[in-house]
């Protein structure tokens, strides 16, 4: 949970967005900020609807592929609102604690 901002670090970024974009480099730093990144313990975002609460829906984990994977987040989601979507492996409920069974 490190958001320390180091000079090498912001160095990097200036430096490649440079490359992309050469008038970066007259452009005037305010201010410094880094963020954390939501994860999951199994690197998969989590997508769909709580279990325990009706009418709330998560779209959060996925990590540095926020960007990356936003069409298919409001892909599934629009078809989860929708009631169109099936069986889900990115479900919230997969995190759920297990339900005990009796033992016999």
């Amino acid at each position: 949970f490190d958001t320390t901002v180091t000079a090498g670090g912001a160095y990097e970024l200036i430096r490649d967005a440079t490359e992309l974009v050469p008038g970066v480099s007259e452009l005037v730093v305010d201010d410094f900020i880094a963020g954390l990144r939501p994860s999951t313990p199994d690197n998969a975002p989590v997508l769909g609807p709580h279990p325990a609460c009706p009418g709330l829906f998560y779209a959060t984990g996925h990590h540095r592929n926020g960007i990356l994977l936003t069409p298919f987040t409001a892909d599934l989601l629009a078809a989860q609102l929708a009631g169109e979507a099936a069986d889900d492996p990115f479900s919230p409920a997969r995190f759920a604690a297990p339900v005990p069974t009796a033992l016999a």
